[in-house]
């Protein structure tokens, strides 16, 4: 069944308006049946629906009357009947007139407010209840309902309701975030990643779903956070800063241990750290911060050592560096980065 509240409320009218088929109907009604705030909703275009219908009528019941009244006054001018029209007779037929086009104006208008309102209703309710932040080619910051703050890395994407409910803030991620949460006991901040929580007050840490299969991995920068499974809320994992916590969803395991990759907001922050580590880890990472596909022609490379550090530094800079350091040839062919060179001794 479709769950798409905009597509519901799209057959309620056409239930309104006579429009709506078997099939359509039977749909509606388990909709209706599925939760009362459905009901509701239902009740409420009801409500405006008469209101609209019985304001037409009334609108086209006053609209005769004024029109036949009219026609009878024309009538009887042309049959000749009634004395000449004196200026002041020809002056109440003007009042008359106008009196008519003043009351078919104020219906108009009547109408019209409700249908105004109406049309409002219907988006105030069937507007989507969640809002989705996708970042494409590069990194975005969104500012969420409470004010908190979320770095979207490219290819990632947040789903979060228009407005955060009165007990919670939830929010579902998929790839990698830092969130700077604005700090709100009354209201816990969860971010989801299928059955995987992360909750907290207000603090500062990164996450990433899209660590390797299966594992999504907690970083936290400053304060505190819980991170557990739905329904495991006794078996939650408390983190200080510092601290990495990987979360092995087929398992349902949690896994913490102090954070030893100085590069885990590298794409980020840009600031790059490289300690004796081997090459293909640091094509690892440069691939991660500047979502650019590179590859070694010998896997015997991957072995070389690196140890440098770049801040805020272009791909082609840190590219250069390697090329000079470790005797490397660069090469750009279409969208990736080929890398060549003898093996390291």
């Amino acid at each position: 069944m479709n769950d798409n509240s905009t597509y519901y409320t799209s057959l309620i009218t056409r239930y309104f308006s006579g429009e709506i088929t078997d099939d359509e109907l039977r749909l509606l009604s388990d909709w209706l049946k599925e939760d009362t705030e459905h009901t509701e909703i239902f009740r409420q275009y009801q409500k405006t629906w008469q209101l609209i219908e019985k304001q037409s009528i009334q609108s086209s019941v006053i609209t005769d009357q004024e029109w036949i009244a009219l026609q009878e006054k024309m009538k009887s001018g042309a049959s000749g009947t009634e004395p000449p029209v004196k200026v002041s007779q020809f002056q109440q037929d003007t009042i008359g007139i106008k009196s008519f086009f003043q009351k078919t104006w104020k219906v108009a208008a009547s109408v019209t407010i409700l249908l105004a309102a109406s049309f409002l209703l219907y988006f105030y309710i069937s507007k989507p209840a969640n809002i989705v932040i996708t970042a494409q080619a590069t990194n975005i910051e969104q500012i969420l309902p409470d004010s908190s703050v979320v770095s979207l890395h490219a290819g990632s994407q947040i789903i979060f309701p228009a407005e955060f409910a009165s007990n919670k803030r939830n929010v579902e991620l998929k790839g990698e975030a830092y969130f700077k949460v604005a700090h709100d006991k009354t209201k816990p901040f969860i971010v989801s990643s299928g059955d995987a929580r992360v909750e907290v007050l207000g603090t500062q840490f990164n996450v990433n779903t899209h660590s390797s299969v299966d594992k999504m991995e907690v970083v936290l920068t400053s304060g505190k956070v819980s991170v557990y499974y739905k329904g495991k809320l006794r078996d939650k994992v408390l983190l200080l800063p510092g601290e990495k916590a990987e979360l092995i969803s087929t398992q349902k395991q949690i896994r913490k241990s102090a954070n030893t990759d100085p590069n885990y907001m590298s794409w980020k922050t840009r600031v790059l750290i490289f300690d004796n580590e081997t090459l293909a880890q640091v094509l690892s990472t440069l691939q991660n911060v500047y979502q650019k596909p590179i590859i070694l022609t010998d896997n015997k490379l991957s072995g070389c050592r690196v140890t440098a550090s770049f801040d805020n530094q272009t791909l082609e800079s840190v590219l250069q560096v390697l090329k000079e350091t470790l005797n490397l040839q660069v090469k750009q062919l279409g969208n990736q980065i080929e890398l060549t060179g003898d093996a390291c001794r």
